[in-house]
Order: structure tokens, then C-alpha cells, then sequence
């Protein structure tokens, strides 16, 4: 990878490198991005036009773009395809929360005013700090503004805090948004934690267990909705142990795709991943993994019940 990139986020895209052997290879792709899934199947929940939630229920979606298009995103579509995209999302699957990470800040503006009605936006850049300063990484293309992470929402919201992460050495700077729906009073957080590098760097492990733990200590309480791209694979036998070193998600709240069930979670990448997560406190009533060309993640959306 080139310097540059410690100005961009991973790209959890698995790059194929010509190792010796294949046993080097499958190890290394498992130490980026956690254990590969097996089992079970992709299938998308069905959209249902014009979908809304009922009385005393809340759907939230979280998605990675994949906006920005000089980390690796130039085969995920056009901006207006993403913003379409982010539509449909509220339009036909009825999120009425989207969390969004890899966003462009002018895209969120144009989506936001494209959906009209009471919908608002927040929006926090990446940044990186070089030679003592502190910059944000421009989206590529006229007017799309710069890289950062966000939500949109229809309801109002409120108490909204920035909470900070542990950082790395090098590379972007990204924090964790919290919000609450007044309307619901529903405690929401979104992040997008920095990958591990090929599981090398001394640390790796031990920032990434600080992120989480501060990601859940953001979002406590039992009306809360959190997650966005975790970089981290799922608490499998096989997969990450950074979530049984963190109190909280899968004890204390409960994830969008967790199964009493031995079946394992649906994958959230086009690579056959899991990365991209929800928890609540609140009891889950649907957890749908959406699929689109418009990116290399799919959305995750879950509908809750408020009251």
C-alpha cells in the first residue's frame, strides 16, 4: 500500500498479493478482516414499496458508501447512483435512521434536500494529521465536498455528542456521532473504526478493543441504537476474540443479525464478510441485509420496537 493511504481508511477489500503458498494467504486474509463466513445464505429481505414503521416501532439502517472514490470505490457507481441508493432506503425500505460512513459531504447535503419533509442530516469529516497539522481528505469530483461519516434522520434530533476514539500511530482520525430521535427517545451512534493493518502492527489488537469499548460505553443504555463499519469480524470460534475483551454488545445488547440459531451472521461485503453491525437494547422485530452495486458493503437494516 502506498503512504497515501495512511490518508484514507483501510480498504477492506481483499487485495490478492502473489505470497508463497496458499495456507500464507488464507492466514493473512483472516487476520484482516476476521473470520470469512460460511454457512447460510445472502438473500435480501424483500423491499417493500413505500414501506413505514408502525406505531411504536423504529427502523434504522447503517451503510458504508464507499463514496470516495480514490479509496478503491471506483467501481461502486456514480455519486447520483449512491445517493438513489441512500432514497430507496427510506423510500422503499422505510429506514427512518440511516448511519452512513465513507460519505461525501456535499452528497449528504443533495440526499438530505432530495428527501425534503422533516429529514436532517449530521456529518463529521475523517482527518488525518501530518507534520503537526490536522487536514480532511477531499472527495474526488466537482462539488462533493469532503470524507467523513454521518446520518440522516426523519424524526428530530438531539443531545447530539461527538465522542472520541482511540487513535493509531498513523492514519485518518475518526470519532464515533451520537444523536438521540426525541420523537422515539432512542439513544443513536454511528463509527467507523479503523481497520487492523494485516494484524501485524504492535497494538493492532489492543486499539482495536479500545474502539469498541468506547463505542459501547457512548451508547449505554437500554434505548439505544448503534453500530456502522466495524472493521472487525464477528465473536465466531474461528474469528476476532476483541469482543469477548470488550463488555457489552453481544451480552448486554443484542446485534441485528444474532441468532440463538448455530447459522452465522450474513455477510455485509461483497469480499464475504462481516463487518458492518447493529446493536440495541430495544427488542429487534427484523434485521435485513440489503444488497447494491452502489458500493462494496451492503446495508444492514433493523426495525425496532420503540414503546
Amino acid at each position: 500500500m502506498p503512504e497515501r493511504r495512511t490518508a484514507a481508511p483501510r480498504r477492506h477489500r481483499v487485495v490478492l498479493l502473489w505470497v508463497a503458498g496458499a495456507g500464507i494467504l488464507a492466514a493473512l486474509a483472516g487476520v484482516v478482516f476476521g473470520l470469512r463466513l460460511s454457512g447460510g445464505t445472502q438473500d435480501d429481505a424483500p423491499e417493500a414499496p413505500g414501506r413505514t414503521d408502525a406505531r411504536g416501532t423504529l427502523s434504522v439502517a447503517t451503510w458504508n458508501v464507499c463514496g470516495v472514490r480514490q479509496w478503491n470505490c471506483e467501481d461502486t457507481g456514480s455519486a447520483a447512483e449512491k445517493r438513489a441508493r441512500i432514497e430507496a432506503l427510506a423510500h422503499r425500505s422505510g429506514a427512518r435512521v440511516i448511519l452512513l460512513q465513507e460519505m461525501c459531504s456535499e452528497d449528504l447535503t443533495a440526499v438530505r434536500e432530495s428527501l425534503g419533509g422533516s429529514w436532517q442530516s449530521l456529518f463529521r469529516p475523517y482527518t488525518a494529521v501530518r507534520e503537526g497539522r490536522r487536514s480532511t481528505v477531499r472527495c474526488t469530483g466537482d462539488g462533493r465536498g469532503t470524507a467523513g461519516y454521518g446520518m440522516l434522520s426523519a424524526l428530530p434530533l438531539t443531545r447530539v455528542a461527538d465522542v472520541p476514539l482511540p487513535q493509531p500511530a498513523a492514519g485518518l482520525r475518526r470519532g464515533i456521532l451520537c444523536a438521540t430521535a426525541g420523537a422515539e427517545d432512542v439513544r443513536l451512534c454511528t463509527t467507523h473504526l479503523n481497520p487492523q493493518q494485516g494484524g501485524a502492527a504492535p497494538g493492532s489488537a489492543q486499539l482495536r478493543e479500545g474502539q469498541l469499548r468506547a463505542l459501547v460505553r457512548a451508547a449505554s443504555g437500554p434505548r439505544t441504537v448503534f453500530g456502522g463499519d466495524l472493521n472487525t469480524g464477528p465473536p465466531t470460534e474461528a474469528g476476532t476474540d476483541a469482543w469477548a475483551r470488550t463488555d457489552g454488545p453481544y451480552s448486554t445488547y443484542r446485534e441485528c443479525d444474532q441468532s440463538a440459531s448455530a447459522g452465522a451472521p450474513r455477510v455485509t461485503h461483497r469480499s464475504g464478510y462481516k463487518i458492518d453491525y447493529l446493536f440495541t437494547g430495544l427488542p429487534r422485530q427484523g434485521c435485513s441485509v440489503l444488497r447494491s452495486p452502489a458500493s462494496d458493503h451492503w446495508a444492514l437494516l433493523m426495525r425496532v420496537a420503540t414503546g
